[in-house]
């Protein structure tokens, strides 16, 4: 125990020659934490505009605005090694000159005193007026195709493929698609008419490679009615005068990845994507749904009494699939016009590993409303799966698809040409066009709707989301990234 007790002793006497000895300098001046408002966390501006954040600062022992030093500074994300600085002053406003594309933006805030800073990140998107938004793909004087389109900062473009062509997509046209981007497949638009389907490059609407480059062996049609993927992105489907044509895009890196020969079969197919939870699509002429089965089109195992799918007896006026949901407007012999829901099932069985490709039958509801069987558009969003939107005149309704209740309607202010909803980044956002019916150059406007976040399918307006005389008679949106 002495010997304890002098082991002790002798670490406390260092212990206080060590305190004694140091000598350093120390400021325990209570740290002023500062608070950042005002400032978002994403941010969209066009190039050559000016952005403005104005920053509200609150420190805990006050704040003076002279004692700090300010930098407001940018870098690609796909490159933190070249920044940019933009600013050295407590608010930022200063005009974009930086190129296109997405970056991180740092504005940090420093104590002059104590060197002790402050920082906070937000993501920063610069845009021209050719990056991502909502292309319109209309009719004008002479059946010829035209192009508007309308960036995330709503500044429209019309006319776009003329004004970086000269000339015009075609006549009669039929249908716009943005396809690739996935594990760096290149992304092209493509514009279809009864004319021709060409792609061009999404940046500024030039033309780019003939569609027919885009594939192994070349397509027997060259009109291209619908596209198709699911949520995934793993495969491409191109709808071509009735034959399917597929491309794998997952783990390719090949950015111009072709597509395969036509999917073999006698088939016939409706041009509308039904990609959900697999590869199924509806047979126009037998009327019924197909699968594509390694490269083959087959009939799905048909389960459930509210339809055979095997046997429908129907067409197909509008039809989507989101993931496992099924939904479709069917017409039969008699013009009777129907609503059905159904489940689409692609598995396989963990004990014979035989693949189980089924369509289940849930519901089928005669469409007994108001404008119903003048109903010239219909869209579901991917959002909420059960309500179907169609559209008669200048009205546009909404009703369930499981209970055939009527939720809601909205009036525009002319006849409505085409809607659809967003399938990219606002799946609650409705693209609807209007116009005067004439199919001439600005008589038809373009509106964004929203669904009601409080549900019940009603619809709203978007702040900003009115654009007046800028297209003609829209068939087709698509949304580009």
């Amino acid at each position: 125990m002495k010997r304890i007790k002098e082991i002790i002793g002798v670490l406390l006497l260092v212990t206080g020659i060590a305190c004694t000895e140091d000598k350093g300098n120390y400021n325990y001046t209570p740290l002023n934490e500062l608070t950042i408002n005002g400032i978002n966390k994403t941010y969209v501006a066009e190039i050559d505009s000016v952005l403005s954040i104005s920053v509200n600062i609150i420190g805990e022992k006050g704040f003076r605005e002279d004692d700090y030093e300010y930098l407001w500074y940018a870098w690609r994300t796909s490159d933190a090694k070249t920044t940019d600085t933009l600013s050295l002053k407590k608010d930022l406003n200063v005009k974009l000159s930086i190129d296109v594309g997405e970056y991180t933006l740092r504005y940090v805030v420093t104590e002059k005193a104590s060197g002790v800073f402050f920082e906070s990140e937000i993501d920063l998107s610069v845009i021209d007026k050719y990056s991502k938004g909502v292309m319109a793909l209309s009719r004008i004087e002479g059946d010829y195709s035209d192009i508007t389109f309308i960036n995330v900062k709503n500044t429209v473009t019309q006319h776009a493929y003329k004004q970086a062509n000269g000339n015009s997509v075609g006549r009669h046209p039929k249908g716009i698609f943005y396809i690739g981007g996935e594990d760096d497949v290149k992304n092209v638009v493509l514009i279809s008419t009864e004319e021709r389907t060409i792609t061009v490059e999404p940046k500024d609407f030039t033309d780019f490679m003939p569609l027919s480059e885009w594939f192994y062996v070349k397509p027997e049609g060259t009109i291209v009615e619908a596209f198709a993927t699911d949520a995934g992105k793993w495969y491409e489907y191109l709808i071509i005068d009735g034959k399917a044509y597929n491309r794998r895009v997952f783990s390719t890196r090949d950015p111009f990845w072709k597509f395969d020969p036509k999917i073999k079969g006698d088939y016939h197919l409706a041009p509308f994507s039904l990609y959900g939870a697999g590869k199924f699509f509806y047979e126009r002429d037998k009327r019924c749904f197909i699968y594509d089965r390694y490269g083959t089109m087959m009939a799905p195992e048909a389960l459930g009494s509210a339809f055979n799918a095997n046997d429908m007896q129907m067409d197909m006026l509008y039809g989507t699939a989101i993931g496992e949901n099924l939904r479709a407007v069917m017409v039969d012999d008699n013009g009777k016009r129907y609503m059905i829901s159904g489940k689409e099932i692609d598995d396989w069985d963990r004990v014979t590993y035989e693949d189980i490709i089924q369509i289940v039958a849930e519901k089928k509801l005669e469409m007994n409303y108001t404008g119903a069987a003048e109903a010239t558009c219909f869209a579901i969003s991917t959002k909420e799966p059960d309500f179907l939107y169609y559209a008669y005149g200048n009205k546009i309704k909404c009703v369930s698809m499981l209970t055939g209740n009527e939720l809601s309607e909205y009036t525009m202010v002319q006849p409505v040409d085409y809607m659809e909803f967003d399938k990219s980044e606002n799946p609650d956002r409705l693209y609807v066009a209007v116009s005067d019916g004439s199919g001439t150059t600005g008589s038809g406007s373009i509106y964004y709707l929203q669904m009601n976040p409080q549900g019940g399918g009603a619809l709203l307006p978007v702040k900003g989301g009115e654009f007046k005389n800028v297209c003609g008679k829209v068939v087709d949106f698509e949304y580009k990234k």
